[in-house]
C-alpha cells in the first residue's frame, strides 16, 4: 500500500515574489550555466512553487556538477513530495553513505512510510533519534507509526517526549538564539554553508521572526548569492517595515 504524495511545504515568499525570483534566476543562469549554487536556488524555488518535476531536473544538474549531500538530500525531498518514493529512498540512502545526517534518516523514514513499509520507517526514525535524541519531529512521526503498528504503549512514551521537548524549547525562548553578530563566521566557506543550512531550518520554525531572514540574507550575500539575499532582506522588511538595517541592505544592491 502506498500513500498520497506529500504536499510540498508552503513558501514563505509573498505572492508573486517566487515567480519573480524564478524568472530572474533563469536569466542569470543563461549567463552562468555552470553556477551550481545559482541552479540550486532555482531548484529550491521551483520546489517551493510546486513545480516538482522541474525542480528534480535542476537538482540532478546540480549533482552532476557538485555531488554534495545537500543537493542529493534536496533531490530526495523533491522526489518524495512528487510521489516518486523508490527514487527518494535511493537518494536518501546516498546521503547517508556520505554523512550521518539525522534529517536524511527522517526523510528516508517518510519515504518508506509512503511505500507502506511501517516497520522500516520505524527503524529509520530510531536511527535519527539515536543521533539526535531531541529530534521532536522524528519522535512525533515514530509515535504515529507505532500507533499504526498497534504498539500504543511505546507510542505514548514518544508523544510524552514530544510534549516535554516542546515546552522545554518554548521556555528556552528559541527566538533569541540568533541574536548576535555573525559576520565573524563569513570568512570560512564551510561555516557559511552550515550557517545557511541552520538558518533555513530556523526560519521554517520561526517564519514570523524578521531577524532570522535578515541574518540568512547576510549569510547568502557572503556566499555571493545576491539575488536570494535580496529576497531575504525584503522578507524581513515585510515582517518588520521599521527594520532599518534590513532596509539599507535591501536598497544597496
Amino acid at each position: 500500500m502506498t500513500m498520497e504524495p506529500i504536499a510540498p511545504p508552503k513558501s514563505y515568499y509573498s505572492e508573486g515574489l517566487l515567480e519573480e525570483f524564478i524568472s530572474e534566476t533563469r536569466k542569470k543562469l543563461e549567463q552562468e550555466p555552470l553556477n551550481h549554487h545559482l541552479r540550486c536556488s532555482l531548484a529550491n524555488a521551483l520546489a517551493k512553487n510546486g513545480q516538482l518535476d522541474l525542480a528534480v531536473e535542476e537538482y540532478k544538474k546540480c549533482i552532476e556538477q557538485s555531488p554534495t549531500q545537500e543537493y542529493i538530500n534536496n533531490l530526495g525531498k523533491a522526489l518524495l513530495n512528487s510521489g516518486r518514493y523508490q527514487e527518494a529512498v535511493a537518494a536518501f540512502e546516498k546521503v547517508i553513505e556520505i554523512c550521518n545526517w539525522p534529517d536524511a534518516y527522517f526523510n528516508l523514514a517518510q519515504s518508506h512510510r509512503s511505500l507502506g513499509d511501517l516497520e522500516m520507517a520505524s527503524k529509520m526514525l530510531e536511527k535519527a533519534i539515536e543521533i539526535n535524541p531531541k529530534y521532536r519531529e522524528a519522535l512525533n512521526e515514530r509515535a504515529h507509526i507505532l500507533e499504526a503498528l498497534n504498539r500504543k504503549d511505546e507510542a505514548l512514551k514518544d508523544y510524552k517526549k514530544v510534549i516535554a521537548l516542546f515546552f522545554a524549547e518554548y521556555q528556552a525562548h528559541d527566538a533569541e538564539v540568533y541574536n548576535y553578530e555573525m559576520s565573524v563566521l563569513f570568512d570560512n566557506p564551510e561555516l557559511v554553508e552550515e550557517l545557511i543550512r541552520q538558518l533555513r531550518k530556523y526560519i521554517q520554525k520561526f517564519p514570523g521572526f524578521a531577524d532570522g531572514y535578515y541574518k540568512l540574507g547576510q549569510a547568502l550575500e557572503a556566499k555571493g548569492l545576491k539575488t536570494e539575499a535580496m529576497l531575504m532582506f525584503r522578507k524581513a522588511l515585510e515582517i518588520n517595515p521599521s527594520y532599518e538595517t534590513a532596509r539599507k541592505c535591501f536598497w544597496k544592491r
